[in-house]
């Protein structure tokens, strides 16, 4: 059985779920709807999870957090409810490591993207001139070129290095950025499912296609460049994500931009005709 876990608004977990009811996959609903609270009990002595009153030991696992329902309802409450449901089900995941998930061995290097970068390139992946800075002077001195910023951190969008700079008054700013070259069309998404490598190009206006979800997505055939990228995803204990690529204008050639380590992939399921969640049911069964 396989237990899907997490919002029951969040569109990757319904792609999830459909493919698994037509591969016939069992597989057991912990999508924690808006506002009604399924019943759950985990009695530490017993291996068993007692989700909606029955117990069940589930051999394979897919949980993301919910981050939909705070979308509708920026309430503290409702991201704290997220946040305790997603703790009691990893916990008990964590608890049982027979159970088959994504990234269990994962190592804190794929979470650092500077580190990751570095590591990207030692793999054999090109990657773009980079620096990590806050320094204003220097910062402006790249504003006559074609230059991004984006959070060192993540989450954030990318912006143009003129948009980050508009507001800012001070000799260093409030906190470093990454700050890169920018890159053109087209821009690749690939995702790795165990070691498995589907491919994706994402076309958008937009320079951060996710500012106006302006993107359209197209299964493509998978580049050269995938060999060293599940090099890396190994070395970062990984069997699940999703790297981004865009083009160095200058050569043509694809520049590696970050790993992602829970991504977002039901538009690329739709693209994919189910193979990318047919992948994953199939790596999550035994």
């Amino acid at each position: 059985m396989l237990l899907i876990a997490g919002g029951e608004s969040d569109p990757n977990l319904h792609a999830l779920a459909e493919v698994a009811t037509d591969m016939a996959v069992p597989w057991l609903d912990m999508r924690v709807p808006v506002g009604i609270s399924p019943p759950f009990h985990w009695d530490l002595s017993s291996p068993e999870l007692t989700p909606w009153g029955e117990a069940c030991l589930p051999k394979g696992a897919f949980i993301r957090q919910d981050v939909f329902a705070a979308l509708n309802d920026p309430r503290p409450a409702v991201s704290a409810r997220a946040a305790g449901w997603y703790a009691a089900l990893q916990g008990w995941l964590l608890a049982h490591p027979e159970v088959r998930v994504f990234n269990q061995h994962i190592r804190a290097v794929a979470f650092n993207k500077p580190a990751a970068l570095l590591r990207a390139r030692a793999a054999g992946l090109r990657i773009a001139p980079t620096w990590v800075s806050n320094d204003v002077a220097r910062l402006r001195a790249r504003l006559d070129q074609p230059t991004i910023a984006k959070p060192v951190a993540g989450g954030g969008l990318c912006q143009t290095l003129e948009e980050a700079m508009a507001d800012v008054d001070v000799a260093f700013s409030a906190m470093p950025a990454l700050i890169q070259p920018r890159l053109v069309a087209p821009e690749l998404r690939v995702f790795v499912v165990g070691r498995t490598p589907l491919a994706f190009e994402v076309s958008s206006p937009s320079l951060d296609y996710r500012a106006q979800q302006d993107a359209e997505v197209t299964a493509v055939p998978v580049p050269p460049q995938a060999e060293a990228l599940c090099r890396l995803m190994a070395e970062f204990g990984m069997d699940f994500g999703a790297a981004d690529f865009k083009t160095d204008p200058d050569t043509g050639e694809l520049v590696f931009l970050e790993l992602n380590t829970s991504p977002m992939f039901a538009r690329f399921n739709l693209a994919s005709d189910g193979a990318l969640c047919r992948a994953m049911v199939t790596a999550l069964t035994p």
